[in-house]
């Protein structure tokens, strides 16, 4: 594609493709859309379908950012270790906080 992240592929002219590049790692969130697709029954939409998982897949990446995922690694590794607490309440967290 040239720069550009969604195209009408026109060069079958009575069949036109609507192509979308998306970010390899937001297949999982594609498949899972085109999926409910295939489930879709009358009421829903095809349209509303493709336009939520687009919306979706806008809305998430910068969980795939990689600043992002390196934060995910350091909080993984984090619970592996056992560096967490978990609190019973916000007031005892808020207590816990406080007092560092």
């Amino acid at each position: 594609m040239d720069n550009r992240t969604v195209i009408l592929d026109t060069t079958i002219p009575r069949h036109p493709r609507l192509v979308i590049e998306v970010p390899l790692e937001q297949q999982a969130a594609i498949e899972e859309a085109l999926a409910a697709l295939d489930q879709a029954e009358g009421a829903v939409s095809l349209q509303a379908l493709i336009l939520d998982a687009l919306h979706t897949a806008v809305e998430q990446a910068y969980f795939w950012t990689p600043e992002w995922q390196a934060k995910e690694q350091l909080a993984e590794q984090a619970i592996a270790e056992g560096r967490v607490r978990t609190f019973d309440t916000i007031e005892e967290m808020l207590s816990f906080l406080e007092e560092q």
